[in-house]
């Protein structure tokens, strides 16, 4: 789950439970009730923390960014397991972070996409209301030289909201129905560590595994290619995926 996922589901709460919970702390709290508030503190701390860490390996869609490791090729901070600041590091499993000297995220406009050379792998045509909606590409370079490159577009039915802040500096969310339907692919220069399996091309893949798994990986040339469902109807999906080359 994307962190702009999250403060949306934060403000969907509703208004009188949040008057409620300020009317209550006015109030004298016995030992009982600190208790079972700072419990319930413990385990909304917990859950924010797994909810903005979770990996895309295991969770179809979300950034959507294959790689190695527990973390999809993301580094999750160094050995004492307490950072929480995030590379954009993409490589094989044959490779470690270790060996990264290098990594930068590019966004990218429509021409500049179509122009990368990765981008002979996406989609010729797109399923109907569907349109480029906006693209990046991630490029790593390792101590040896070798050089890794992950091309990421979302196309959508709708339009990519301005981004907007509020009075305080913060960014204001934006309303997903403005971006409307979405999916994810993903073309990589390498093979991605990732217990999902690797098909040899897209036409061993069906609508019922695409509908199951939530993404798939397979292979095109040199290249492979993820293709992610996220909120998109899989015949539209699976439309987009067959006119991979």
């Amino acid at each position: 789950m994307r962190k702009e996922d999250f403060f949306e589901i934060l403000g969907e709460l509703d208004d009188d439970i949040v008057k409620g919970a300020k009317t209550t702390m006015k109030k004298k709290l016995n030992w009982k009730v600190w208790g079972t508030m700072a419990a319930c503190l413990c385990l909304i701390v917990a859950g924010t923390t797994a909810l903005l860490q979770q990996n895309s390996s295991t969770t179809p869609g979300g950034i959507s960014i294959p790689g190695t490791g527990s973390t999809a090729g993301i580094d999750a901070g160094n050995s004492d397991g307490m950072t929480s600041t995030y590379s954009v590091a993409v490589y094989p499993g044959t490779e470690s972070e270790e060996n990264v000297e290098s990594a930068e995220v590019v966004s990218l406009t429509e021409a500049e996409t179509l122009a990368h050379p990765l981008a002979e792998h996406l989609p010729k045509q797109l399923p109907d209301g569907f349109h480029y909606g906006r693209g990046s590409v991630y490029n790593t370079t390792m101590k040896d030289g070798t050089k890794y490159n992950m091309l990421r577009i979302e196309y959508i039915t709708g339009e990519i909201p301005e981004q907007k802040f509020a009075e305080d500096g913060g960014e204001v969310v934006p309303d997903p129905e403005q971006i409307g339907d979405t999916f994810t692919v993903c073309v990589m220069n390498y093979e991605p560590k990732t217990d999902r399996s690797i098909y040899s091309n897209q036409e061993e893949i069906t609508g019922p595994l695409l509908g199951e798994t939530g993404g798939v990986y397979f292979r095109s040339g040199d290249c492979f290619i993820g293709v992610f469902t996220e909120t998109a109807e899989l015949t539209a999906v699976l439309d987009a995926l067959r006119k991979i080359e």
